[in-house]
């Protein structure tokens, strides 16, 4: 062997390979600190997280305890996961920089098993599996099953309830007694929560017993349909009570939340005694040798250590040199168009959460015809202040609401299209797009991903465009007027926004 291979096949002892591969979670939770920061707010703050900080622990619990099992398995770095690893960084710091905080989060695990089977190979991967695998029982993206098991939970009371007695009324997730007496599905009900908690347990009894893949997935099985069982049961039982003591009972009026926690507490403490209620196996578990290890770890170690780090590293050095995006002016009208006119009133008032600009103006040409135009800015876009969010509200909260929805095509430039109506029934065209320093989207995640990506190498100025038009005396020539002033002044707002916009 010569002296350059001597260099890189260093004999580390077991334990040592156990606290290198220990390392690598912390680094990531350090290097993406943006994530983690994310994940802390959820745990500390929403009611959904509150077992995350438990979630982790047993996570770190079950890295710690297989430690002798990560220092006697073969080391085998798998250079070309490294690849992997990168992209996998690429699109940790795009979702964080877009603002789309459940990918941003989800990769956060993906990084960290990718770093080890990068170090150290396939074996080492294997048994931190699970441990890392345990920390997506803590992520906010669980809460994608809380409306289709609330429409679930309906469904089974409708079908359960005329079974039990229970003269009930289903309308939508209302449901209703002759009595008067109205019972409300919500999220919550749906028992999401549950389930997430119940899988984690299956999942521990699992690891704990280092059961094959077959019995893993029957706990899992199990466990999921005892916690839709136990919560559709729990719904039934609060509303037979309701009906039949008019709404009176003490579970109803204070106590309705930890009625459905015993419950599932009950279930689940009954699902833990009867699947590990098995007798012991004839030979306790050795614990494994931590015998030295001489291989090339060193290389994948670095390749790993390199593939988390560099590219959050780049994102930050980059973000103290970008320049601001330059101010934004609204175009001036031309082709017939004449404006803008700046506007203070009206029943559209939309509403967009975090520092941002706004613009409502309207257009008008020789022949009367005008278009009303409101314009949001975001200079830079963050978490909290962002374009494309939940509470963003493009028809505001002054009675207008959307009737239909599509996209269309006016010359070159693509719109969503809703028509909508206030409160006296009066309708009206809205056409918009999402503009990303200068290129338009009309599809939201589209335009998040783009500003990702663009944010990489700059911070682009991102806008919302939209035009309204009167149906007077209908909608179709409203339409006409939209289509008009789209092939007009369309390209003058993009560039508004553009690399070429005014400073």
């Amino acid at each position: 062997m010569n002296t350059n291979a001597r260099a890189l096949s260093i004999a580390v002892p077991g334990r040592g390979i156990a606290s290198l591969a220990l390392g690598l979670p912390l680094i990531a939770v350090l290097a993406y600190w943006p994530t983690t920061a994310a994940l802390w707010n959820y745990w500390t703050t929403s009611w959904g997280g509150d077992q995350g900080l438990l979630v982790v622990c047993i996570s770190a619990w079950l890295f710690y305890r297989s430690r002798y099992a990560l220092g006697a398995a073969p080391v085998r770095p798998a250079l070309w996961a490294a690849p992997l690893l990168l992209l996998a960084s690429i699109a940790s710091v795009v979702f964080w920089r877009a603002g789309i905080q459940d990918l941003q989060l989800l990769l956060l695990p993906v990084l960290m098993l990718l770093a080890i089977l990068t170090a150290f190979g396939t074996s080492l991967a294997r048994v931190a599996l699970v441990p890392i695998g345990f920390l997506y029982f803590a992520m906010p993206a669980w809460s994608v099953l809380a409306v289709p098991l609330q429409h679930l939970t309906v469904k089974v009371v409708a079908t359960v309830a005329p079974v039990l007695g229970l003269p009930a009324t289903v309308s939508g997730t209302l449901i209703s007694f002759p009595t008067g007496a109205t019972f409300v599905v919500t999220r919550e009900c749906g028992g999401a929560v549950f389930l997430v908690q119940g899988l984690a347990v299956a999942t521990l009894i699992g690891e704990l017993e280092g059961a094959s893949l077959r019995r893993r997935v029957l706990l899992l099985g199990l466990v999921t349909a005892l916690a839709l069982v136990a919560n559709w049961l729990r719904v039934l039982a609060l509303i037979y009570i309701g009906y039949t003591t008019q709404m009176r009972h003490v579970i109803l009026t204070r106590d309705h939340v930890l009625f459905g926690w015993v419950l599932f507490a009950l279930v689940l403490v009954a699902f833990a005694w009867a699947v590990t209620n098995r007798a012991a196996p004839p030979e306790g578990v050795r614990r494994p040798a931590a015998a030295a290890t001489q291989s090339r770890w060193l290389p994948g170690y670095v390749t790993a250590l390199i593939g988390l780090a560099v590219i959050p590293l780049l994102a930050s050095v980059l973000s103290l040199t970008h320049d601001a995006p330059g101010d934004f002016r609204l175009p001036t009208g031309h082709a017939g168009w004449q404006g803008p006119t700046k506007l203070s009133d009206g029943v559209w008032q939309p509403v967009f959460v975090g520092q941002h600009d706004q613009w409502h103006v309207l257009y008008a040409d020789a022949a009367g015809r005008n278009v009303e135009a409101f314009a949001i800015g975001y200079p830079m876009q963050e978490q909290g202040r962002e374009l494309v969010n939940e509470g963003n509200l493009l028809l505001g909260h002054g009675g207008l609401r959307a009737v239909t929805a599509a996209l269309i095509t006016a010359g070159s430039q693509r719109y969503i299209e809703e028509t909508i109506v206030d409160e006296r029934g009066q309708r009206s065209v809205v056409w918009y797009q999402y503009d990303i320093g200068g290129r338009a989207f009309v599809i939201p995640i589209s335009s998040q991903l783009w500003y990702g990506v663009r944010s990489l190498s700059g911070t682009p100025y991102s806008a919302l465009f939209a035009f309204r038009a009167d149906c007077a005396p209908s909608c179709s020539q409203a339409r006409e007027i939209l289509t008009d002033f789209a092939r007009s002044m369309g390209s003058e707002f993009l560039r508004a926004a553009g690399p070429g916009a005014p400073s």
